[in-house]
C-alpha cells in the first residue's frame, strides 16, 4: 500500500472504513458499563461507535497516527449519538499520550501490523501494557487470521513477551469475512 497519507486514508475509509470485522469482533466481547476503551489504529472509528451501543461506557478514545483518518472519523461521528463521548488522539501506538493504568480495554482491530517495524510493535505492546489497568483486556484482531503456524507463534510469543496472557483465540468466519481474535489480559507486573 505504501505510505499512509491523506489519499490512502480516504481510499481506506471508502473501502474498509465500515468493514464488518469491527462490528463482529465487538459483538463477541462481553461489555460492561463504565469501561474506558482505547482503540489503537481506530481508522474511521467504526469499532468505537459500535462499542457505544453495547453498554454505558465511561470514555471511548480512538488513537490514530494519520491526521486525515482522524478527520474522517470525526466527520462520521458528527450525527452519531456517541459524538460527545468518543474522542480522537493523533499518535502512533509506540508513544501513547495517555496515563498509566487508565484503560479497561484496548482494541487493536487489524492495526497491529501497521504499528511499524518489530521494534515499534514491541514498544506499542509496552504502551498497551502501561495504559491498561491490571488485568485489563487487550483485544487483537487480524483480518484473514494468520496464514501459517510459524507466523502465529511469532505473534503470540511477542504478545506473551510483553507480559500479556492469551486467554482466548477465536477464528471467525461470518458475513464473507474471516478473522482471528485474541483476548489477552495484562499481567499485573
Amino acid at each position: 500500500m505504501g505510505q499512509w497519507d491523506a489519499s490512502v486514508a480516504e481510499w481506506y475509509a471508502e473501502k474498509y472504513g465500515e468493514y464488518p470485522t469491527n462490528r463482529l469482533a465487538v459483538d463477541r466481547f462481553d461489555w460492561e458499563d463504565g469501561l474506558v476503551v482505547v482503540d489503537i489504529g481506530c481508522g474511521t472509528g467504526a469499532a468505537l461507535r459500535h462499542v457505544f451501543t453495547k453498554a454505558n461506557m465511561s470514555r471511548l478514545i480512538g488513537v490514530e497516527p494519520i491526521p486525515r483518518m482522524i478527520e474522517i472519523a470525526k466527520e462520521r461521528l458528527e450525527a452519531h449519538p456517541a459524538r460527545d463521548l468518543i474522542e480522537f488522539i493523533a499518535s502512533p501506538a509506540h508513544t501513547l499520550p495517555l496515563g498509566d493504568d487508565m484503560a479497561d480495554v484496548v482494541l487493536a482491530f487489524d492495526s497491529f501490523d501497521h504499528w511499524g517495524d518489530d521494534e515499534a510493535r514491541n514498544k506499542g505492546l509496552q504502551e498497551v501494557h502501561r495504559i491498561l489497568k491490571p488485568h485489563g483486556t487487550f483485544l487483537v484482531v487480524k483480518d484473514g487470521g494468520i496464514a501459517d503456524a510459524q507466523a502465529k507463534e511469532r505473534f503470540t510469543n511477542k504478545v506473551k513477551a510483553q507480559r500479556f496472557d492469551i486467554l482466548d483465540e477465536q477464528h471467525i468466519e461470518e458475513e464473507d469475512v474471516v478473522f482471528t481474535m485474541w483476548t489477552c489480559q495484562r499481567m499485573r507486573s
